[in-house]
């Protein structure tokens, strides 16, 4: 067993996957929990470098901002369909331009019903636009876990450090926002969440 297998995807780059692909390994990571981190985007804009752990207990996979071929690959697993995704987590911004790659990006997801996902829409904002954007993503996908991840000078600034948000700002609002989001992923794959 390759213990829970989380991978970070969207078909367009700038979205955020990395950063959030960072901080889920960050936070199980402090909790103790053996994490194998793959970086499989050539941009390489992750803290963490691909690294395999002796029987990890998390996965955290950081695809490629397009298309894949072997996205399906990822999704599904093997040939007996074992040590697929057992979540996937698609970032988006919330420009018109990000509709047409994560629609694309849930209909591939959607064709494995047993992968539960999990949309964050980052660098949520309080103006019309995010609004609009969340009441169309509501809308568009009813059924599907949507969190926001504003924008926050605090991620660069431990992005700069090589350090997760939480070990940076501990008491900061970015903090605050990137936990309910790794909780939420730590709860869907059953772990305990972090206070």
């Amino acid at each position: 067993d390759m213990g829970k297998i989380i991978l970070v995807g969207a078909t367009k780059g700038g979205v955020g996957k990395s950063l959030i692909a960072d901080e889920i390994a960050f936070s199980f990571e402090r909790a103790g929990v053996k994490t194998s981190f793959y970086d499989l985007d050539a941009q390489g804009g992750t803290i963490h470098k691909t690294r395999t752990v002796e029987d990890a207990e998390i996965q955290v996979i950081d695809t490629p901002g397009a298309l894949q071929k072997n996205l399906d690959a990822w999704l599904k697993g093997d040939e007996n369909g074992e040590n697929g995704a057992d979540i996937v987590i698609i970032p988006t911004l919330t420009s018109s331009r990000e509709i047409e790659p994560l629609i694309r990006m849930i209909k591939a997801v959607d064709r494995y019903p047993d992968i539960k996902t999990m949309i964050v829409v980052n660098g949520y904002d309080r103006f019309r636009l995010s609004r609009d954007f969340m009441s169309w993503l509501s809308k568009t996908v009813p059924n599907k876990q949507i969190l926001t991840l504003p924008r926050y000078q605090d991620f660069a600034q431990a992005g700069c450090n090589g350090i997760s948000v939480v070990e940076y700002a501990p008491k900061s609002k970015a903090t605050k926002a990137i936990k309910v989001i790794t909780n939420a992923v730590k709860e869907a794959v059953g772990f305990e969440t972090e206070d």
